[in-house]
């Protein structure tokens, strides 16, 4: 259990809080859940650059890494959809994004569990996709904010980032899944 092991761990329990605030917090419990995904998503860069530095790469931070990413975003995601369901947008567009990482997740404990069993690491398409899903998470809930709480409407050159945003997260979720499977056909 080396540094970047412990920082994705953090993760992971950010992953399970974050989403919790957001969804049940008042005004003060989702501005904590805010700080709390930053520091989820500087936690993500931490925990690999470290380990990259120093070596530090293990099995288990293969395994623990992607696992802890898909927590807290598929928590954000289903959160926000919920809480701004056709205000902001809609839950048909984490379904792609959903699938994706649930099937990737599972395909990657099934490679663990054969009699040989073989780690994957996430791949670059994999480490832009979720960036991208990092970086239009606060977006959406910046929106949600400023609505819910300001009672105020974003001016359309923002609802235009945001949509584009959503594709973007959208199409670079299919294609790190198409590439992961394409890769991995072989093994499967």
């Amino acid at each position: 259990m080396n540094v970047p092991n412990k920082l994705t761990i953090l993760r992971i329990i950010l992953g399970i809080i974050v989403p919790i605030l957001m969804l049940y917090g008042d005004f003060n419990g989702r501005i904590l859940a805010a700080i709390l995904f930053v520091i989820a998503g500087v936690t993500d860069y931490l925990d690999g650059w470290y380990a990259r530095k120093y070596n530090l790469i293990t099995k288990l931070g293969k395994i623990l890494d992607p696992i802890a990413d898909k927590i807290i975003v598929i928590g954000c995601f289903f959160v926000l959809s919920s809480l701004t369901h056709l205000d902001v947008y809609s839950f048909w567009w984490i379904i792609p994004i959903f699938l994706r990482e649930v099937l990737v997740t599972v395909i990657r404990f099934i490679l663990l569990l054969k009699d040989h069993p073989l780690v994957m690491a996430a791949s670059w398409s994999g480490k832009v996709k979720t960036t991208i899903q990092f970086m239009t998470l606060p977006l959406i809930y910046f929106v949600f904010m400023f609505r819910h709480y300001g009672n105020i409407q974003p001016a359309l050159w923002v609802e235009f980032i945001l949509y584009t945003m959503l594709i973007v997260t959208t199409v670079f979720t299919l294609q790190s899944g198409w590439s992961f499977f394409s890769k991995n056909w072989k093994y499967l």
